[in-house]
């Protein structure tokens, strides 16, 4: 995950995803990116700064991890970069 404060005034949070094709087919990157943008709705809202830009990289182990383990990772994501000056 990548965090850059964008500066424009705006308080508003975008994401983006990226998945590379080493990742498997186009079926695996798909539920892979299915399961990031359903945690990012679930975790974001409440945990990301406020007017900053996040990129998510996926990994493979996004595709079969346990649902509550990948929120975690998440979460434990934002916290670290928000302790990280942007």
């Amino acid at each position: 995950m990548v965090k850059r404060r964008r500066g424009d005034g705006s308080e508003t949070v975008r994401v983006g995803l990226t998945t590379t094709k080493k990742l498997g087919g186009a079926v695996i990157r798909n539920r892979i990116r299915r399961r990031l943008r359903a945690g990012v709705r679930e975790v974001f809202p409440l945990n990301a700064d406020a007017g900053c830009d996040y990129v998510l990289i996926a990994r493979a182990a996004a595709f079969d991890r346990d649902w509550a383990e990948l929120l975690d990772d998440m979460k434990r994501g934002l916290l670290r970069l928000s302790r990280v000056a942007t």
